[in-house]
């Protein structure tokens, strides 16, 4: 289980490890299969799914997938239900449906034993940007029931596969999901700080740097991170020297001291394995990634245009990155293909005379700082 536990706190920057992983689950907690889904904490009784996948022994089910999606998730009663579930606290099926229900639902009784079976194990944790992670967890029907130390395995690994997608849902905010240890420093839609092994702060990118000199929630002193508020305090010391030391990543919010209304300031610590592969990992022993929801900055693509000789459309383009938008939001707000996003992002950089995104994003902000105000 350490193990498991181990590959899941690394595999925060490899999802194409998580087949594997699922089926060493399967083998250690005696289940037949399990399904990720990521959903929006809607009003709604069917929420839309960020992501789903099911996996059988291990083996992808896209063909389960889609067949629940187009014809059963409108008719599962549990999920309405699944939303009000106590975080962290296993449920089984028949704590969903009523008996009335697991004789009658299409789902309970016609889909999910096609799938595994329905002697199910769900758990609800809260997601990245106000969503839910659902994990199902199936046996076999005639597999003795669920017994206390399988129950107590899923207990232990339920924190990290929800570090593990919080995590992924943080790099895909910031379209850094491929990036290498060292390239993720250019992100600046996503703060990002290299700790040595005894917590210290090794480097910063632009963002995180901004956040610490600002002080409201997170600070450094001594070349260590702090949390202001004194509870906080403890509990990100506990969370660094468990990723550093012990190699055990984790999650936290930090509140913005006298704003009760702000959003918080994520915080992911992730460890970095020693065989990582990346020849700027040296020294590195964790790695802390900073999100701020709802905290973007307007930027007026007037000025942007007008100072650098750029089209409508680059400046757009350009001033949506300085807000700190990825390539894929600008594909949804500007409606155009994604290829042609990344075209004007290349003449961009040819444009004004930059090398990466970090640089083009800095002087946007200089030229949008300098613009006269009305």
């Amino acid at each position: 289980m350490d193990k498991i536990a181990e590959l899941l706190q690394e595999a925060v920057f490899d999802e194409s490890r998580w087949t594997n992983l699922a089926s060493s689950i399967d083998s250690a907690c005696g289940l037949t299969g399990t399904q990720l889904v990521v959903a929006p904490d809607a009003n709604g009784s069917v929420p839309d799914f960020h992501f789903g996948r099911a996996l059988i022994r291990g083996e992808p089910r896209e063909d389960l997938e889609r067949e629940y999606v187009e014809r059963y998730r409108h008719r599962d009663e549990r999920l309405p239900r699944m939303r009000a579930m106590r975080p962290g606290r296993l449920y089984h099926n028949t704590d969903l449906l009523t008996e009335s229900e697991q004789k009658t639902s299409p789902v309970y009784a016609g889909f999910i034993p096609r799938f595994c079976s329905n002697d199910q194990l769900n758990v609800r944790v809260r997601g990245h940007g106000g969503t839910n992670i659902f994990w199902c967890l199936s046996r076999p029907m005639d597999g003795g029931g669920w017994s206390f130390e399988n129950v107590e395995r899923i207990e232990r690994l339920v924190p990290h596969v929800a570090h593990f997608v919080r995590v992924r849902q943080a790099l895909a905010a910031a379209d850094a999901r491929g990036d290498a240890l060292a390239a993720l420093l250019d992100r600046t839609g996503l703060g990002v700080l290299h700790l040595d092994r005894g917590g210290r702060v090794l480097e910063a990118n632009e963002l995180a740097r901004r956040v610490l000199a600002e002080g409201d929630c997170l600070t450094q002193r001594d070349g260590h991170l702090r949390a202001r508020a004194r509870r906080e305090d403890t509990e990100l010391g506990r969370l660094l020297t468990a990723c550093c030391e012990r190699n055990i990543g984790g999650s936290m919010a930090l509140w913005r001291l006298g704003d009760p209304h702000a959003d918080p300031l994520v915080l992911h610590a992730c460890p970095v394995p020693i065989d990582c592969g990346s020849s700027g990992s040296g020294g590195i022993a964790a790695q802390v990634l900073l999100t701020e929801p709802g905290s973007g900055r307007r930027v007026d693509p007037g000025p942007i245009a007008a100072a650098h000789g750029l089209t409508r459309t680059e400046a757009k383009v350009a001033a949506l990155l300085a807000e700190g938008r990825t390539v894929s939001e600008i594909v949804a707000s500007t409606g155009r293909k994604e290829s042609t996003v990344r075209w004007h992002v290349r003449n961009l950089h040819s444009k004004l005379g930059v090398h990466r995104q970090t640089d083009l994003v800095r002087l946007v902000l200089s030229t949008a700082a300098a613009a006269p105000t009305e």
